[in-house]
């Protein structure tokens, strides 16, 4: 076996609530969720991978429903390759955990301590190191200037981790702690939204496998790992490794900006506009965020836009233009609205964007009021004036 092959996924999150959907479609993407794992196990199989690593978080809670947990043994079973799990944060291995039961196939191999610790496989030349969170938090650091053996096989580290911060609680480990450590690869967990070379060739957080809110944007998948073979101890092995799809569907979030509009229509021409140019499918959930400086007279009702997207998987739209108010003729104005308009009038002039904005939303309903008419918000929802 020249090289090695191995498939790194994590912070899968089966069993997410997916709160941010309604109960119906809610339940649609847990199931799709438990489909794309599938589609990862199944890839492993048919591409006949020699190692998978699940680098934790498998689980979006300790407590896993009994079904996705027959899923895991399932399909874990399936494999005839070892399968290393390093429980999260979300997942940890406490007392009592699904981790400590012994009911995984024998190809499963567990992390089950916060200390430093290896699996073996003589067969593959392989040493995989990694730990399990305990608890939810974990404060420490498990390598604690530990080194990874020079002895002529491949050394893998498999942990649930953060290198963005010094004060985490998920796990803090530096770049130069694992450069130190000395693993060929270090297949990371607990990043959702990596940025591929941020700490250089060997180090990779694999991010999740579907995007679950719109701080998860983009096509989500995991990594496959290749690793050349050393002739002797302390030789430098040639590492690469590519990212592959595996989620059903994707967030994504889009500002567009709508200066000048006057009316309904041109503004649902903007949009439309920019859905075909983006060429967005039905595996999308789109949020639109409308910005600019539009017409005072035009009061955007952000429900009436919704069937612009009506080929998406999902959509909205969220409102933070402007209106062009006519300055001169509304500070020289003798009734009320020209008072109004006055005491408004520094906020609406401010540095501070969110001040201007919501200077520029009560003017919006109070000249609206004052005129005996009603207003739409920005959540599409009228006001009475």
């Amino acid at each position: 076996m020249d090289t090695l092959r191995i498939l790194h996924t994590g912070d899968v999150h089966l069993d997410s609530p997916f709160s941010g959907l309604d109960s119906g479609r809610a339940e649609v993407r847990r199931n799709e969720l438990r489909g794309t794992f599938t589609s990862l196990m199944t890839y492993a199989r048919t591409e006949k991978v020699d190692l998978l690593l699940i680098t934790g978080d498998l689980f979006d809670v300790g407590f896993a429903t009994r079904e996705t947990v027959s899923l895991i043994i399932r399909e874990i079973s399936k494999l005839k390759c070892p399968v290393v799990i390093s429980p999260g944060n979300h997942d940890c291995a406490s007392e009592g955990s699904v981790w400590r039961r012994n009911v995984f196939p024998d190809n499963a191999f567990i992390f089950n301590s916060e200390e430093l610790s290896s699996f073996e496989f003589p067969d593959l030349g392989v040493r995989v190191y990694g730990w399990a969170f305990e608890k939810p938090m974990m404060r420490g650091n498990p390598l604690g200037g530990r080194r990874a053996e020079n002895d002529g096989m491949v050394n893998i580290l498999s942990a649930h981790c953060d290198l963005t911060s010094p004060l985490s609680t998920s796990c803090p480990v530096t770049e130069d702690e694992l450069r130190s450590f000395g693993a060929d690869y270090c297949a990371l967990g607990h990043v959702h939204n990596p940025v591929d070379g941020r700490y250089g060739p060997g180090i990779a957080y694999c991010g999740c496998l579907e995007g679950r809110s719109f701080d998860e944007t983009g096509p989500k998948g995991a990594i496959l790992c290749e690793i050349g073979r050393r002739s002797a101890p302390g030789e430098e092995v040639p590492v690469r490794y590519s990212r592959i799809r595996f989620s059903k569907r994707r967030y994504e979030s889009a500002i567009l900006p709508v200066d000048g509009a006057t009316v309904e229509e041109e503004l649902k021409e903007k949009i439309a506009d920019f859905l075909s140019s983006e060429k967005y499918g039905d595996d999308v959930t789109l949020r639109l965020t409308l910005t600019g400086a539009v017409s005072e007279d035009l009061k955007i009702d952000t429900a009436a836009l919704l069937p612009l997207g009506d080929r998406l998987w999902s959509f909205s739209v969220a409102d933070e233009t402007v209106p062009i108010w006519n300055a001169s003729s509304l500070s020289s104005d003798p009734t009320v609205r020209g008072e109004f308009y006055k005491i408004l009038e520094p906020m609406l002039n401010s540095s501070d964007p969110k001040e201007r904005k919501t200077a520029s939303a009560a003017l919006r309903y109070g000249l609206s009021a004052l005129a005996g008419e009603s207003v739409v918000d920005f959540g599409g929802k009228e006001r009475q004036g």
